[in-house]
């Protein structure tokens, strides 16, 4: 992949700009809405790392959480065009970083 490519592949998906904020990560369920965060690990589950990884998420990808199910509930996440939902103990077992703009 060139240079560019990758700048694209990044702008198109509006990460061009995002930095870490936190040092130490958080499970991907304490994270409030619209927080943008880098998926740093992803569940112990085989067939939910496939599924996750299919559909691009893997780790150092930049997702962004659009609404909260109610407690306990799910999550609504957004990567780029892509848009999917997890349960609460499926985001539990995921460490993120928190990003933030700039």
């Amino acid at each position: 992949m060139t240079w560019i490519t990758g700048w694209r592949r990044r702008l198109a998906a509006g990460l061009a700009f995002a930095r870490v904020v936190g040092a130490s990560p958080v499970p991907l369920s304490s994270v409030n809405e619209g927080q943008r965060v880098r998926i740093e690990s992803l569940p112990l589950h085989p067939a939910l790392q496939r599924r996750l990884e299919a559909m691009g998420i893997a780790p150092g990808v930049e997702v962004e959480v659009l609404r909260r199910g109610r407690p306990g509930g799910i999550l609504h996440l957004a990567c780029g065009l892509l848009e999917f939902m997890l349960r609460q103990e499926q985001a539990q077992e995921m460490d993120v970083s928190l990003l933030s703009r700039g």
